[in-house]
């Protein structure tokens, strides 16, 4: 199976930080609008880039109905007219702030009409981006190799959530949880993406 070229966005490790001083440090970045717009901005970028590289790998987002049965697919391609000023292949070649550090690719998003959705999630955006990196390039088609993986996920970027489901349910059906967990990740990341192919950011889920 082809690898996305895409990779995670390090997540914080709180182990052995002061919390306090994190927490604080995020609340004094959110009193600028410029610093969480610039956040968002980024996370417009980087899926856009994941976009372009399942275009490359011909992904196809896939609507299931009963029992699993795929009804319909949908092949993921970037609007070439919609982003005709992005300048789509420094978007594939370039990270965030090279790009970004241009002007003419800075005021798309205050002139050139790219509006982010309001009360748009940081976090959770980046969990979604996450999961489906890591489950894409980790599945093998196996089945309960990929159930395995749900679990690893879920422990890796959820350990709250691992910790809780861990509690609540026996083991017969965590790995069962586990999955729900991340193909919902999944989907909602979809969404998020078509979204984006079409210069919308993001999708409401």
């Amino acid at each position: 199976m082809s690898v996305l070229s895409v990779t995670t966005i390090p997540t914080r490790n709180w182990k052995n930080k002061n919390i306090d001083l994190v927490v604080e440090r995020d609340k004094n970045r959110k009193k600028s609008q410029q610093s969480v717009d610039e956040r968002i901005h980024y996370m417009w970028f980087i899926y856009l880039k994941l976009c372009l590289n399942l275009e490359e790998l011909n992904y196809y987002v896939e609507k299931k109905g009963g029992r699993g049965k795929v009804i319909s697919k949908k092949k993921l391609k970037v609007s070439k007219t919609i982003y005709k000023k992005w300048d789509l292949s420094e978007v594939t070649n370039l990270s965030f702030s090279d790009w970004y550090k241009d002007e003419k690719h800075r005021l798309l998003f205050t002139e050139g009409g790219f509006k982010h959705t309001r009360g748009t999630q940081y976090h959770s955006l980046v969990k979604r981006y996450n999961v489906f990196i890591e489950y894409y390039n980790g599945r093998t088609g196996d089945y309960d190799k990929d159930m395995k993986l749900c679990e690893d996920i879920i422990k890796k970027y959820q350990k709250e959530r691992f910790n809780q489901v861990k509690r609540e349910d026996k083991r017969s059906k965590n790995l069962k949880t586990f999955n729900s967990i991340i193909h919902k990740d999944l989907k909602d990341c979809e969404k998020t993406l078509l979204s984006v192919c079409q210069g919308q950011f993001p999708k409401s889920v």
